[in-house]
């Protein structure tokens, strides 16, 4: 097995795996539903650690099938922690240090750019998806996004940021969300732009399984059978100059309907001088202000 191998488990394991103590001794399990058998993530894992045994399907009324892989003895947790321990972000390398009362190999990341993607590559795999949204302002659009959740009750969740760092910044990670019923409140990475969603899975693609190349190729199909929004407003170009006080480009803002407020309403050619970017900054501070201490 190659570095990548097991780099690419690591992250498996830090999205979907756990580790404790159970009354038997000690447990390590990764769940993963699989409406059309064993899910290949899963026989990927089992290959890469080469021990533990894949059990299911276990059926619920109204879920997925439900398979997982599972390692119960003391030697089989020892060689999987040889294998990827030191690609284990904090939290499940804590989990594996209580389990079996020692340390884990030395932490190797961050390693080389091509061992962070395929890190990345796992992690997306456990725990993230491509889907479509609808567009806010234009009706009958839809925009890609890339989304990983991760449960963090404090601060945010180490794996977050280095699943950003080795897309090379991409996304954006959200502030604490609350999550439905009995959930724990967590964070999400997100990618929203149609060219960093490109970008994002030209990244990951080496990495990934069949599931989530299926699913990113499904949505890419749509983004790209759409036809460019507009740009610009050529109102701008009779009613006002084209360049803001500020230097910002009036004619390239998206088009969108203008709703006046208060004084704005009075002069029907004030949303054609306004321009948007200025209007946004000033919108972000203010916000940004009220959110401070």
């Amino acid at each position: 097995m190659e570095s990548h191998d097991f780099a690419w488990a690591a992250g498996f394991f830090d999205g979907e795996g756990w580790a404790n103590r159970s009354g038997r001794g000690v447990q390590s399990r990764i769940n993963q539903a699989g409406p059309d058998g064993i899910p290949e993530v899963l026989t990927k894992f089992r290959q890469i650690v080469g021990v533990g045994r894949i059990k299911g399907p276990v059926i619920v009324d109204g879920k997925q099938p439900l398979y997982y892989w599972e390692a119960t003895s003391r030697s089989d947790l020892i060689d999987v922690v040889e294998r990827i321990g030191p690609w284990l972000c904090a939290v499940k390398r804590a989990e594996f240090e209580r389990t079996l009362d020692g340390p884990l190999p030395a932490q190797v990341w961050p390693g080389s750019m091509s061992e962070e993607l395929a890190w990345a590559g796992g992690f997306f795999d456990g725990e993230g998806s491509t889907y479509l949204e609808k567009h806010r302002t234009h009706a009958g659009y839809l925009v890609p996004r890339l989304y990983v959740p991760q449960v963090a009750e404090v601060g945010i969740a180490a794996e977050l940021q280095r699943l950003k760092a080795a897309l090379g910044g991409l996304g954006a990670i959200s502030g604490l969300r609350r999550g439905k019923g009995k959930s724990k409140p967590y964070r999400r990475w997100r990618v929203s732009a149609p060219v960093d969603v490109h970008l994002g899975l030209h990244l990951l693609w080496p990495f990934i399984g069949h599931v989530k190349r299926t699913q990113a190729q499904c949505v890419l199909h749509v983004i790209d059978s759409q036809p460019d929004l507009p740009r610009g407003n050529p109102a701008f170009g009779v009613a006002g100059a084209r360049y803001c006080l500020r230097g910002h480009d009036k004619w390239n803002a998206r088009i969108r309907p203008f709703k006046g407020r208060g004084k704005n309403e009075e002069d029907p050619l004030t949303h054609f001088r306004q321009c948007m970017t200025c209007v946004r900054e000033y919108a972000r501070a203010r916000r940004n202000k009220k959110r401070r201490p």
